[in-house]
């Protein structure tokens, strides 16, 4: 199943969730279903998606921009250790509350930034003094805090686009963004951001490609990408030369994408795609003449039910996934998957997962 409908209409706060979600729109759904250009029947073509109210269950004030602590279940009671010595911190964006929590390895919450509109793909500069970034959606731009999870050190705006995924370019400094469509409903669109740059240095489309979903950089700047053509179809790129660059480079698979979702490269350089619908990471080798080739392997996540976007860790044994149709993260062997070995529930719609430290390809 694939979402379908034209572009050629505002999307609302909910459609544009839904089309990342994998269109089931987070909750329970564990399928797709086909959905308006508004995202369901009764909601008007006109509205604007930062017109959407956002369910909050939870008892807190929100700050702008700021740090707030919220009551969530301890979840640290019978949370296996996996990984207690390679990861600091499971960074998670909630769209369904419009904040981004952050969670220590046993799964005790210890802050939640606040004040978004729409938070989706995030992204970890690795440095020790790295930024934390944040694709505010609906707000049209990327929000970069320092490591105190409270401090805004940069508003990277990215005006006329709705900005669904962000990475970041260990090598070149450089932050690059997908814009899942423009806010006139036009295609979607990769831009880049020089070091200290709060605009884009340059934004390129493609015709072939309607949507942009997430993407991933390489260590030599390469950036990979996902997304759908007009007719729904998966779209796996490549973008090349950051701020040179001159087009999307459609690249091919042999095997079948049910839905684009989030993307990681390998220390090896193996370009793994989260296939929302599928409930698995296919890594593949680097293009050779355009074409990704087969899969050189499969990470099957058992169980999930819409891993939107996924986050190795250090040494890339485990992953972690941001599940909409469960409101959970959970965590798998990578590359071997199978069962989650860890589960952090009490979201409503993660969309964005990362990471301390990162890994680095």
């Amino acid at each position: 199943m694939r979402c379908t409908g034209p572009l050629g209409y505002a999307l609302s706060g909910s459609a544009v969730l839904a089309l990342l979600a994998g269109c089931s729109g987070g909750g329970s759904s564990s399928s797709p279903t086909p959905l308006s250009p508004t995202g369901s029947q009764s909601q008007s073509a006109s509205r604007s998606i930062s017109s959407i109210a956002r369910p909050n269950s939870r008892s807190t004030s929100v700050l702008p921009h700021g740090l707030t602590r919220v009551v969530k279940p301890d979840l640290s009671k019978g949370f296996a250790t996996v990984d207690a010595g390679t990861v600091g911190a499971v960074i998670v964006s909630d769209a369904g509350t419009n904040d981004v929590d952050v969670y220590t390895t046993t799964g005790k919450l210890t802050a939640t930034i606040t004040g978004f509109s729409e938070p989706q793909g995030l992204a970890m500069a690795p440095d020790p003094a790295g930024l934390l970034y944040v694709a505010d959606t609906a707000n049209s731009n990327i929000l970069a805090y320092k490591r105190d999870y409270k401090t805004l050190a940069a508003t990277l705006n990215d005006s006329g686009q709705f900005p669904a995924g962000v990475a970041y370019d260990y090598t070149n400094s450089i932050v690059g963004v997908t814009n899942i469509i423009s806010t006139a409903g036009g295609p979607g669109s990769v831009s880049f951001y020089k070091k200290g740059a709060t605009t884009p240095c340059v934004t390129v489309a493609n015709s072939d490609w309607a949507r942009v979903y997430f993407g991933a950089f390489d260590d030599t700047g390469n950036f990979y990408i996902d997304g759908e053509d007009p007719n729904g179809l998966v779209l796996v790129g490549e973008v090349t030369g950051e701020c040179k660059a001159k087009a999307i480079t459609t690249l091919t698979t042999a095997n079948a994408i049910s839905f684009p979702g989030g993307i990681q490269v390998t220390k090896e350089d193996k370009i793994a795609i989260d296939d929302q619908l599928g409930a698995a990471i296919y890594s593949y080798n680097p293009p050779v003449g355009g074409a990704l080739g087969s899969p050189i392997a499969t990470t099957p996540l058992t169980g999930s039910s819409d891993p939107v976007t996924v986050a190795l860790t250090k040494y890339n044994e485990h992953v972690w996934t941001a599940d909409a149709g469960l409101a959970s993260s959970l965590e798998f062997a990578f590359p071997a998957g199978g069962s989650p070995s860890q589960t952090i529930s009490g979201l409503v719609q993660p969309i964005g997962v990362a990471l301390t430290p990162v890994a680095l390809p």
